[in-house]
């Protein structure tokens, strides 16, 4: 795995092109090139959902304390974090 990168909240996340995703049977499992499969939390899946290459850290943070009722600071926070770890994994690149 990268060295796991330090985001700012203001950039802008997208898909790898080569990134597969799958639901299985309620878990939802992503997988880059020939690297294992990883599961991702439902909170994690909601955030991965969010990634339309226009959405910041931040947008997606807003819509996340939206969903579960939480503080937006924490959701970003959360959210930048899952998002750093997802970079290291080479599923998502800013």
């Amino acid at each position: 795995m990268a060295e796991q990168p330090v985001l700012s909240v203001d950039q802008v996340p997208s898909y790898r092109p080569d990134v597969r995703v799958r639901n299985v049977r309620g878990r939802f499992l992503v997988a880059v090139l020939a690297k294992d499969p990883f599961e991702l939390s439902e909170s994690a899946s909601f955030i991965w959902k969010q990634i339309d290459g226009r959405n910041s850290i931040a947008d997606i943070g807003r819509l996340l304390a939206a969903e579960y009722e939480i503080d937006a600071e924490t959701a970003t926070a959360d959210t930048k974090e899952i998002l750093e770890y997802l970079a290291t994994t080479g599923s998502v690149v800013f």
